[in-house]
């Protein structure tokens, strides 16, 4: 993938390595990252028949807010979303055998959409690459040609986003993420270190970066991707949330900002808190602090 590679390495962007608590399936993962919390296992029977989200989400929230949502890909979507979209076009992942009209059928819109100014928000959703894994595993020689797919795929969405930009204090926000990972033997679903590791790429002119300014993936939790993209949207954090704001995103921020978007993500879980631990309280306000004799003098 050399133009993501770019882009991590040299572009203006944020990598991460978002761990996925386990069940490390689809629709309890998508969950987690539009809810910012944390699904049960009971949630692997409904990954077969996903219900609607009824929990707060960001998804919500952003179509409450008056955005304009467009979704292509994995029908696990609509289902969680069924009244969220303004478009939508849902694939089956049923058949794992098919790794290509799946991926197809999402692309295919990709040319007009991109040229259009009626949304706010496009979310993709790709299966081939997951099919592949089943089929033959995450060793597969399908999976070069798909990641090449994958790579032309997020180059022509970047490339549009960038031409479209006009105003550079609202720059657009791309996110390349996985749900769940993959194990050695081409399955997921439980707590392997391959299975609970996802890749997320947050890109933006907003990020843009220094010559020599060489930056590492952080480590975060796939949960505080709910968070992030609600204080950057400008939406109310979900009130089940459990994540914390992913800080690489707002370090270049004025501090003022900086404590302001800590200081929401703060009040959310501290009103989790409140209302799901009975013994939680604030405790005693710390006395204020008292400067020693003589150290004023001292300097």
């Amino acid at each position: 993938m050399p133009y993501t590679t770019y882009l991590v390495e040299k572009g203006s962007s944020l990598s991460f390595v978002a761990e996925a608590k386990p069940p490390t399936v689809t629709m309890p993962r998508i969950k987690a990252l539009l809810t910012g919390s944390l699904p049960g296992f009971i949630d692997v029977v409904r990954n077969l028949n996903s219900p609607t989200l009824m929990e707060d989400n960001v998804i919500t929230r952003a179509k409450a807010a008056g955005k304009r949502i467009i979704f292509y890909g994995d029908e696990t979507w609509v289902k969680l979303f069924p009244k969220h979209f303004v478009e939508y076009d849902g694939t089956t992942s049923f058949f794992v055998s098919d790794y290509t009209e799946v991926d197809n059928n999402v692309t295919r819109h990709l040319d007009k959409v991109l040229k259009r100014q009626d949304w706010d928000m496009l979310i993709l959703h790709y299966l081939g690459l997951d099919h592949i894994g089943h089929i033959s595993g995450p060793s597969s020689p399908l999976v070069g040609h798909k990641l090449s797919e994958m790579d032309s795929i997020l180059m022509k969405i970047h490339t549009a986003l960038l031409a479209e930009e006009r105003d550079p204090l609202l720059p657009s926000l791309l996110v390349l993420c996985g749900d769940h990972g993959m194990s050695e033997a081409g399955g997921h679903g439980a707590s392997s270190m391959e299975e609970v590791n996802t890749a997320l790429v947050l890109v933006s002119s907003a990020f843009e970066r220094k010559p020599g300014d060489v930056r590492h993936p952080t480590r975060v939790q796939q949960t505080d991707l709910a968070a992030t993209l609600s204080i950057g949207l400008g939406l109310p954090i979900p009130k089940s949330n459990t994540g914390g704001l992913m800080f690489p995103v707002v370090e270049g921020r004025p501090m003022r900002e900086q404590l302001r978007f800590l200081h929401l993500n703060t009040v959310q879980l501290s009103k989790l808190l409140q209302e799901n631990v009975p013994s939680y309280n604030k405790g005693p306000r710390p006395a204020p602090a008292q400067c020693p004799a003589g150290a004023e003098q001292q300097g």
